[in-house]
């Protein structure tokens, strides 16, 4: 673990289940993450893997029938499983925000742009004036570079871009001055040179807010080439984690092997015609084997692998790996 000082958010073994009747789904086992001061952290992995469900979890808002427990979620010295639900609601938004998946999903057509940026004070700072929250929404917008913010701020959603989108759901998330953004998959559906412009913006906002930022994302590339440290989740567990260049050039863990493979290559030299995929189906979260979860689409798993669970372990400075197959 880090330095706790400089610690913006520490979760300890978070464990996240959802109960249908006798059988229990686990969504995210025993997971353990750190985010300091002024970071960009990448979770990466495939869908269902639990990335949005820890999230999910870290600001109190699993869906119904699901449950979460934790030794503690400390966010900036408080532990937030000691906090009501008024208090939890103080913290989602002002403290730490959610960037939701799809930001046409999460703005309401019918709506102009200074609505949806006033919704967020009139829940959070209902008492401010008009000119108030006039200023606050306009430096919101500027904050996110959208040009122009006295005239776009009266436009409708189907009037912007997706990049354009993305930057009012981060302006919505910054609006309170959170000291945490969680985004999750900030560049669905955007094409390369915005998902750039958006990566480049999350950094500047990193560096002049001194804001922290959680990444969800299934592209490692993208993650690996954009953020501080990574923990790559396999079935609801961290299988690694490490430094961006650590774990992009030197992955320890089979599965974060085959998701690196997995990416498209422009090498000449290179002549196969079919792209590497990792062979094989997810584990049943229902009904989790003995052994390694991955186990079952690893080439190197044994006896072993399959009927004894590995505990993550340190394997080098700042590096933590789940398997046999990796020595200290």
């Amino acid at each position: 673990m880090a330095n706790e000082d400089k610690n913006i958010l520490e979760v300890r073994n978070l464990t996240t289940k959802f109960r249908f009747g006798e059988k229990v789904l686990i969504a995210v086992n025993d997971v353990s993450i750190e985010i300091n001061e002024k970071e960009i952290v990448g979770i990466v992995g495939e869908s269902g893997c639990g990335k949005s469900m820890t999230a999910f979890s870290v600001l109190g808002i699993v869906p119904h029938p699901g449950e979460a427990n934790s030794r503690g979620i400390i966010f900036k010295g408080r532990n937030l499983l000691k906090k009501s639900h008024k208090q939890m609601r103080k913290i989602r938004g002002c403290g730490i925000s959610l960037v939701y998946q799809d930001p046409l999903s999460s703005l309401n057509p019918s709506f102009n742009i200074y609505w949806h940026l006033g919704e967020v004070l009139k829940a959070h700072r209902p008492n401010l004036t008009k000119k108030e929250k006039y200023h606050l929404i306009i430096d919101s917008l500027k904050k996110v570079r959208i040009l122009n913010p006295e005239e776009k701020v009266l436009q409708y959603p189907h009037q912007f871009s997706g990049g354009m989108r993305q930057r009012v759901v981060l302006a919505m998330a910054l609006i309170l001055n959170s000291s945490l953004v969680i985004a999750d998959e900030p560049t669905t559906a955007l094409d390369v040179t915005t998902q750039k412009e958006i990566f480049n913006l999350i950094e500047k906002l990193k560096e002049e807010l001194s804001i922290s930022f959680i990444i969800i994302s299934h592209d490692l590339y993208l993650i690996g080439e954009r953020c501080d440290r990574v923990y790559v989740m396999y079935s609801g567990q961290i299988v690694e984690s490490g430094s961006s260049t650590d774990i992009f050039n030197d992955p320890f863990h089979p599965y974060t092997k085959g998701l690196l493979d997995s990416i498209p290559k422009l090498d000449p030299n290179i002549d196969e015609h079919e792209l590497d995929t990792i062979k094989g189906e997810v584990q049943n979260l229902i009904d989790l084997p003995k052994g390694c979860f991955f186990s079952n689409r690893c080439k190197l798993a044994d006896k072993v692998c399959k009927s004894t669970r590995q505990e993550l372990k340190k394997v080098g400075k700042g590096r933590m790996v789940r398997c046999w197959k990796v020595k200290n």
